[in-house]
């Protein structure tokens, strides 16, 4: 049979192939194979086994050889603010100065910073300083992503926002889910009840269109748990959470009884919320940049799993608290800070995350039907990954069975 690629010479395939999401045990099995290989054709996987049972049955077109090293599918990051602009470089070094966070405000730090700079620029200035994230983003190995607005905070910038989100997502042929988060910060001279309504209003009018879902800061000092359903419960989009970050304010119970689809940070919630989001099936996404970047305590992830969790782990890649765009890195943090398994963090990383944002048939797994998005790391072992922490292994990265291209 013809084929555009096959791949020969792998040490370990990780095709994650199996329980479609992970939880507990599953979740240390990788699905490994062996000298594995792979046929493709026309951007999707066609066959997946041994190199023998692939090699004598295709006739490829391009033999990608993968000279001894492990192949996995694509990261899938499922938390990321990728669309701003600016940086905040400036307060960065505040804070290690000893300010706080609301001195670094009071002299126009904070998130309201890049709400302004993401205000003023242009479309063409947001997608170039956006699309340059996004490429280093994809070499170090992610190819499927999601994307939030959240830095506008008023329709036309939210808009603007979701919009160059699309583009980015065209032009680079990723799979990407995009997320309307209006609802991330007040701004500074409005009332908290008319920016709610503002919120539910003309912003999701205007911003719908581009959303694939919508997301809630519910935490102390930011949404509370009653704005938070009244902003979502007639949205008519899937819901994602911002929840107990800060602090154990209900907000992981408040995901599971909105029928969220993932509840995220989680640094406060308590063995209750766990156990709702299990019941609920709400997946629990971690986000350990986060912490490290700040300083902060890291989530309970080992509880999340033994309550029954689905549990995925994403970059939180945003301007002021993380500025982390490596998911092997977060990947090795999770193993390092949240006490999970090499095992566990891969397959939350890729196909559980996958889930999380609904792409869990096209993305996440190496598996006949899917696109062909995956990764040549130059290691031997994928435990190389973790262990060598902040090491760029990522050799090769492929989206629909071509190597990763950036558009002119």
């Amino acid at each position: 049979m013809k084929a555009d690629l096959i791949l020969r010479n792998c040490s370990e395939l990780l095709t994650l192939t199996g329980p479609c999401p992970r939880k507990g045990s599953q979740m240390d099995d990788l699905a490994i194979i062996k000298n594995g290989s792979f046929a493709v054709k026309n951007g999707i996987f066609v066959a997946v086994g041994t190199e023998s049972e692939i090699v004598s049955n295709y006739e490829p077109e391009t033999i990608i050889d993968a000279n001894g090293c492990c192949v996995l599918p694509g990261f899938v990051d499922s938390h990321a603010h990728i669309v701003f602009a600016g940086d905040r470089s400036a307060e960065f070094e505040m804070r290690l100065q000893g300010a706080t966070y609301e001195e670094i405000m009071a002299k126009g730090g904070g998130i309201l910073n890049t709400v302004n700079a993401t205000r003023l620029a242009s479309y063409e200035e947001l997608y170039t300083q956006s699309a340059e994230r996004l490429k280093a983003m994809i070499k170090t190995g992610t190819t499927a992503f999601e994307m939030k607005s959240g830095y506008g905070l008023e329709a036309n910038a939210e808009m603007k926002m979701l919009m160059v989100a699309k583009k980015l997502i065209h032009d680079f042929g990723v799979e990407a889910k995009t997320t309307f988060m209006g609802a991330h910060a007040i701004p500074k001279n409005i009332d908290r009840n008319d920016f709610v309504s503002l919120i539910k209003g003309e912003m999701l009018y205007v911003c719908k269109p581009y959303a694939d879902f919508i997301d809630v800061f519910c935490d102390k000092g930011a949404f509370t748990n009653e704005e938070t359903e009244e902003i979502v419960k007639d949205s008519g989009l899937p819901v994602r959470l911002h929840a107990d970050e800060l602090a154990d304010t209900g907000g992981a119970s408040l995901a599971a009884k909105l029928g969220a689809v993932s509840a995220d940070h989680l640094i406060g919630a308590s063995d209750k919320g766990f156990e709702d989001m299990a019941r609920s099936g709400t997946v629990a996404t971690f986000l350990p940049g986060t912490s490290f970047f700040l300083g902060k305590p890291f989530a309970r992830a080992k509880k999340a799993i033994e309550s029954g969790c689905v549990v995925a782990i994403a970059s939180d890649r945003n301007p002021g608290s993380c500025t982390i765009q490596s998911m092997p890195f977060i990947v090795g943090l999770a193993c390092l800070k949240l006490g999970m398994t090499p095992a566990q963090a891969i397959s939350a990383a890729t196909i559980n995350a996958a889930y999380s944002i609904r792409s869990h048939d096209r993305v996440g797994s190496i598996e006949k039907g899917k696109r062909a998005d995956f990764v040549i790391y130059d290691v031997e072992s994928y435990r190389m990954i973790p262990y060598e922490l902040g090491v760029d292994h990522a050799k090769m990265t492929f989206i629909k069975g071509k190597e990763a291209s950036w558009p002119d």
